[in-house]
């Protein structure tokens, strides 16, 4: 049952409101009724309610790790029998198949309308004005996640009527509007940080602001191409402003060992100390009434129902992905990046041969490893490569697929973790320098950025070139959400894969604007759907 506000101001005015099954007297829940809003201020949005918009994408495996990663070579969702069917809704983000009636997609799409939305709202109430620096980064943001996934952004120059349907952006019109706001953001933004747990401005720094900025310029000439566009040009001037805005920053990567720790310091259980993180959502250890920041799914989603912690034996990272880290004359588990462990992980849960964190594979034991573990058939619990979507036999339908464990599982309470869901980190930055360089930007060193990356982890150098820094960036950045990026940004994401052996079609690049939105008059869909 659809409460009496969604369509006046959810889909209408193109701002997403959650759908109650109770009664119709049910008030949308991000707060906003059609009194609020307008030029008066006053309205019960606060930074905290815009915040927890985008918290609400990455605290769901099936926004953030679906749209960016499952669309894209490196994550896929099979069918095993009867479990994670889903209305074949995962098959379709890796197989390139999805319709505008694809549910993932539309929660994604709603959520960003409602962060725009709500910054607005509290943009135009003065008396929280020391948050609207942070705000117009949020808001920025949210356009960003349009510009990039929808290619049209619904936007409202007033909101004191809110029965007139909203205008749209096209990608090209909202591109500078989300430039203008990110940069005026990074002008009032602090240099550093406030202290840890607070829901402030001051979570939201200068750093934060150059990433996004360097990310609207890195991607520019995809977001102002024409539809039907597969190769870019990237215009020198966006290129060295890349440089430029990495060249600012403050943050630094993480050092003192090349065997893995400083990389894993990142994703640990108090990677809130890790200088090399530029911003990340901060997790409350217990949970709260707030939406937090929640990284289970990065070892739930995967993880078998036998296995410490025990998962959904869900999604799985896909044979050829996991090829990149065997690479350059790399050996198997030799890259710590994907295979990385500790005493203390293996005491606490289950493991692969030498891996406690990364990507698991072949046979998985018990904690303290040493008693492998079986499958609920009996079988060894032994992952191996995926090699269909829909699994039917009963010998590897448990254990197709390697398995992600991407943030170290927090063994003081696995329910309610206390690691922070990183956004932006140093390394993507350095990456995005070198690319940039090697795009014809000025002021850059390629090789010693990848050098970089490379040397803290142990590894050797490779030389700079385009297809070293795309494979670099699949190693070191692996489901923190980018890959969709950067497939499309070099031309690689509509080709065949393998467990989607056709070239997809172009209309693919952008993903369809969800039905129940074209109740707009204004907006369109997406060609091609």
């Amino acid at each position: 049952m659809k409460n009496r506000f969604f369509n006046l101001i959810g889909l209408v005015v193109s701002t997403a409101v959650i759908v109650s099954c109770t009664d119709l007297e049910e008030a949308p829940i991000d707060g906003v009724t059609a009194g609020s809003g307008g030029s008066g201020g006053g309205s019960s949005v606060t930074y905290r309610t815009v915040l927890n918009d985008m918290n609400a994408i990455y605290a769901e495996w099936n926004r953030h790790g679906g749209l960016n990663e499952m669309a894209s070579d490196s994550w896929a969702g099979p069918t095993r029998g009867a479990d994670w069917d889903d209305n074949a809704a995962l098959r379709q983000l890796h197989t390139h198949t999805w319709a505008p009636d694809h549910a993932f997609i539309q929660a994604s799409y709603n959520i960003f309308l409602t962060g725009i939305f709500n910054a607005d709202l509290l943009l135009a109430d003065a008396s929280q004005s020391a948050d609207h620096a942070a705000t117009k980064f949020l808001k920025s943001w949210f356009y960003y996640q349009m510009i990039d996934k929808f290619g049209k952004v619904p936007y409202r120059a007033d909101y004191s009527d809110l029965t007139v349907d909203a205008q749209v952006y096209t990608r090209q019109e909202a591109f500078p509007i989300g430039v203008q706001l990110v940069t005026e953001a990074l002008a009032a933004l602090p240099d550093t940080p406030g202290a840890p747990g607070t829901a402030s401005v001051n979570n939201i720094t200068k750093d934060a602001a150059r990433m996004l900025l360097a990310k609207y310029h890195l991607n520019k000439a995809v977001f102002m191409s024409e539809y039907g566009t597969t190769e870019f040009t990237h215009d020198a001037a966006d290129m060295t402003r890349v440089i430029e805005l990495v060249n600012d920053m403050s943050a630094s990567l993480n050092t003192g060992s090349t065997d893995g720790a400083a990389y894993w310091k990142n994703f640990d259980v108090d990677n809130n100390e890790s200088s090399e993180i530029i911003l990340a959502l901060q997790s409350i250890l217990g949970g709260g009434a707030d939406d937090v920041a929640d990284t289970r799914w990065f070892y739930f989603s995967g993880g078998h129902y036998n296995m410490t912690p025990g998962g959904w034996n869900g999604p799985v990272i896909v044979g050829e992905y996991y090829d990149y880290f065997q690479e350059n004359g790399v050996s198997e588990g030799q890259d710590p990046r994907a295979s990385f462990t500790r005493p203390d992980l293996v005491a606490n849960f289950s493991t692969s041969d030498g891996v406690g964190v990364g990507i698991l594979r072949g046979q998985q034991y018990a904690p303290g490893g040493t008693e492998a573990l079986q499958d609920r058939n009996g079988n060894p619990l032994n992952f191996i490569r995926i090699n269909e979507l829909v699994m039917t036999s009963a010998a590897t339908i448990e254990t197709q697929g390697f398995r992600a464990r991407k943030y170290v599982p927090d063994a003081r309470n696995i329910d309610s973790p206390a690691n922070d869901n990183v956004v932006y980190r140093y390394a993507d930055a350095l990456l995005m320098r070198a690319e940039a360089a090697l795009r014809g930007g000025n002021g850059g060193n390629a090789q010693a950025d990848i050098d970089a990356i490379r040397s803290r982890v142990g590894l050797g150098s490779i030389p700079a070139n385009l297809d070293n820094v795309y494979a670099e960036r699949a190693r070191e950045l692996w489901l923190e959400g980018f890959r969709r990026e950067d497939m499309i940004r070099w031309g690689t994401f509509l080709a065949p894969k393998t467990l989607k052996p056709a070239e997809s079609d172009v209309k693919y690049m952008l993903y369809s604007i969800p039905a129940d939105a074209l109740i707009n008059p204004n907006m369109t869909q997406n060609p091609g759907y």
